[in-house]
């Protein structure tokens, strides 16, 4: 069986879409590839030329709308964009217990357990043993707190 030239020519189309949606990551691309794929097949059918532009014009759409959201949403939630921070990101924000007077050469807190060395968010302030404070921010192996009011 041979392969027409307008299959030929909507499954390149089709390859080619589907190339370029690699580099965007939009999934418009892919969509309309898909459409590409379903005028190709009106093609090898031998239907006219009029009904494969048809097709893909309404393959394309209908990926559009129906399946695009559904892709959009599943791919969403990568590892590049976590729906909760891990790593240090988590401890950003929580709570602090001064073990050690902070002032602006250092001081001890505890955080989920853990000890970590601290500085103070402002060189002027003074946190001492027993009081809360709050991790701002993580350089290293310290933590910036502010002492909560």
């Amino acid at each position: 069986m041979l392969v027409n030239v307008e299959t030929f020519i909507w499954i390149i189309v089709a390859v080619i879409l589907g190339v370029a949606e690699l580099f965007t990551g939009t999934l418009v691309l892919a969509m309309v590839a898909g459409g590409a794929a379903l005028a190709a097949v009106a093609a090898a059918l031998g239907l006219p030329l009029w009904v494969q532009v048809i097709a893909l014009g309404g393959g394309s759409l209908a990926a559009l709308w129906g399946l695009r959201p559904f892709l959009k949403q599943v791919l969403s939630t990568d590892s590049s964009s976590p729906s909760h921070p891990i790593g240090t990101k988590a401890i950003e924000g929580s709570e602090a217990l001064v073990l050690e007077k902070i002032d602006d050469s250092g001081g001890l807190v505890e955080i989920a357990g853990d000890n970590w060395t601290a500085y103070p968010l402002e060189p002027d302030q003074v946190l001492e043993p027993g009081d809360h404070a709050t991790v701002v921010e993580i350089k290293g192996a310290t933590v910036i707190v502010w002492k909560q009011s």
